[in-house]
C-alpha cells in the first residue's frame, strides 16, 4: 500500500526491532509513515517438506519447532486436525490440561513482547521486570510438562502427562504471586513517562480500520473489536471459560 511521500526509508530484512528476517520499505513525510511495501518469507525451514516425512506422532515435535513462543498452539491445532480425520473423541480432563498449558503460552508470549516492547522503546527497566516475572509461568510450564519451551503435552487424542495435585497446588500459588505482579504493571506502565512520551497517540488504529483491515487478537482487541478466537470458534475447554 504505497503512498506518495517526501522519502523512502528501509527497514529490515535485518533490524534490531525485527524478530524474524522481513523488509518495510516505508514511505514517509516527516514523522508519520504515509505507506508501506512489504517484502516477507525470508525464512523458509522446509517445514511442509519434513512433515511428509514423518508420521502423525513424529510431527508433533516437528511442529512445536515452528516457534519457540507458541509452540503449543501449532500442535494444539495440528492435532485437533488429526482427532478430526480419526473421528476422536478427547477426554474433558485432557481438554482442560490443554486449555491450562495455552494460557499459560499466552501469558509468558504477552510477558515477554512487554519486555521488548519496553526494550523497544529504550525502557529496559520494564523488559527486566517483565522478563524476571515471566519465569514464574516458564518454571511452571517446566513443572507440568518437563520443558520451559517446547512443552510437548499434546499427543493424538489427549495429553502425554496428567497433573498431579501438588503441580495443581504449586500453579495456583504462584499465579497468585503472578497476578500480583501483573496489576502493578497494569497500574504503572499505563502512566509511566516512558511509555506515554514515545507512545502517546502514536500508531492508533480505529476500530473501523480494524475491521477494514481484518485485524484479531490483542490488535484488534485495543481497537474495540470484541473479538477473541478462543471463544468465538472455541477449541479444547475453552467453550466452558469465562471471558
Amino acid at each position: 500500500m504505497s503512498g506518495e511521500s517526501d522519502e523512502r526509508i528501509p527497514v529490515g530484512p535485518q533490524h534490531p526491532s525485527l524478530k524474524e528476517p522481513a523488509n518495510f520499505m516505508l514511505d514517509v513525510d516527516g514523522e508519520e509513515i504515509t505507506g508501506a511495501d512489504l517484502s516477507l518469507s525470508y525464512n523458509h525451514r522446509g517445514m511442509e517438506e519434513a512433515a511428509q516425512r514423518k508420521d502423525y506422532l513424529e510431527n508433533i515435535y516437528l511442529l512445536e519447532r515452528i516457534c519457540g513462543i507458541c509452540s503449543h498452539s501449532h500442535t494444539s491445532a495440528f492435532v485437533q486436525g488429526v482427532e478430526t480425520l480419526l473421528d476422536l473423541e478427547v477426554p474433558d480432563r485432557a481438554k482442560y490440561i490443554r486449555t491450562l498449558v495455552g494460557e499459560l503460552e499466552r501469558i509468558h508470549s504477552h510477558m515477554l513482547w512487554l519486555g521488548v516492547a519496553g526494550h523497544e522503546i529504550g525502557f529496559d527497566t520494564l523488559w527486566q521486570y517483565a522478563w524476571r516475572d515471566r519465569e514464574i509461568v516458564l518454571d511452571l510450564l517446566e513443572e507440568i510438562t518437563g520443558d520451559r519451551v517446547h512443552y510437548a503435552i499434546n499427543t493424538i487424542g489427549g495429553v502425554r502427562e496428567d497433573l498431579t495435585e501438588d503441580q495443581r497446588e504449586t500453579i495456583l500459588e504462584k499465579m497468585d504471586d503472578l497476578e500480583e505482579r501483573v496489576d502493578f504493571y497494569k497500574e504503572n506502565v499505563p502512566v509511566e513517562e516512558t511509555v506515554l512520551m514515545r507512545l502517546e497517540d502514536v500508531g492508533g488504529v480505529s476500530e473501523e480500520l480494524a475491521r477494514e483491515y481484518a485485524a484479531v487478537g490483542p490488535t484488534a482487541r485495543a481497537s474495540g473489536v470484541p473479538i477473541d478466537v478462543r471463544k468465538d470458534d472455541s477449541y479444547a475447554a475453552y467453550d466452558e471459560m469465562d471471558f
